[in-house]
């Protein structure tokens, strides 16, 4: 049986730690009458979604191209991207509705102090998750887990809101209002969420290439090459998470096509360990011109 990854292992623990927490708050939520908290167990179930594209990606990333898949399998994970975001905004506007119908219909809850252990125990464990999930995706040097890391943080702030709304129930009856707002600003947090996720699948879907300040980075460091003349009509995309990018040089028409080949198969090399995310560099070749 093959070994699990680090990376791998980090996001199947986080995930199974955020069906425990979505079910807990979920069913405390019910037993204790706060919305807030129901709000948050959907929060911690957004946190899963992430962690379901995490280990999409880090599975067909492994994946080699096939006669099928030239480009192998990285966009399978984009598509999923795209769904579980919509699915969150679809989650965050039916619990901002009801919510919004509570305050209107003042149907206030009164939650019981059982709810404030609920939220203690998402405010440790998500932190705990955080800090190993963040070292973790430094010492593998991978983006996607760093920021699968940032959305078990974001899960402890929605439970730190949570906390000091239920709180303020306790303190007084007058304040029970309170949980109907914080479960308002946990949906919007949700929306959030769900919204960057779709709207970066969407992104590279349709072949968005990587920031502008990005791409002059690279030609930059392409036109500083030995050999290099007058880089060009640099393109680049996303596939998944990975870039493939393509680019045009000139080189002094008199070296022969091993040498020419030897600065190609240079640039290539260059940019890939400069950034692991890069998985092909096509450089064209062009004589210079006099």
């Amino acid at each position: 049986m093959k070994k699990l990854s680090p990376g791998m292992r980090v996001t199947i623990f986080g995930a199974a730690i955020n069906i425990f927490l979505a079910i807990l708050k979920f069913v405390i939520g019910i037993i204790g009458n706060s919305r807030a908290l129901i709000a948050d167990a959907v929060h911690s179930a957004s946190d899963l979604a992430s962690d379901i594209v995490v280990i999409l990606g880090l599975h067909f990333g492994e994946q080699p191209p096939d006669e099928n898949h030239h480009y192998g399998h990285k966009k399978i994970e984009t598509a999923t991207e795209i769904i579980l975001g919509m699915i969150l905004i679809g989650v965050a506007i039916k619990l901002a509705y009801d919510s919004g119908a509570a305050i209107w219909l003042n149907k206030i809850n009164h939650p019981t102090r059982i709810t404030l252990i609920a939220a203690v125990i998402s405010i440790l464990l998500k932190e705990g998750l955080f800090q190993w999930t963040k070292r973790v995706g430094k010492k593998c040097d991978s983006r996607i887990i760093i920021a699968n890391a940032w959305h078990h943080r974001s899960d402890a702030y929605s439970s730190v809101a949570v906390l000091i709304g239920l709180v303020f129930t306790q303190i007084s009856p007058r304040l029970a209002f309170m949980d109907i707002i914080v479960s308002l600003v946990v949906s919007l947090l949700i929306f959030k969420v769900g919204g960057q996720i779709a709207l970066e699948g969407c992104r590279k879907i349709i072949d968005t290439a990587p920031p502008a300040k990005y791409v002059d980075k690279t030609l930059t460091l392409i036109k500083e090459y030995p050999g290099v003349k007058n880089p060009h009509n640099l393109k680049m995309r996303y596939i998944g998470n990975t870039i493939y990018m393509e680019v045009h040089i000139e080189v002094d028409p008199d070296i022969s096509v091993r040498e020419g080949h030897e600065i190609a198969a240079g640039i290539k090399y260059m940019i890939k360990n400069k950034d692991k995310r890069v998985i092909d560099v096509i450089v064209h070749i062009e004589p210079e011109s006099k």
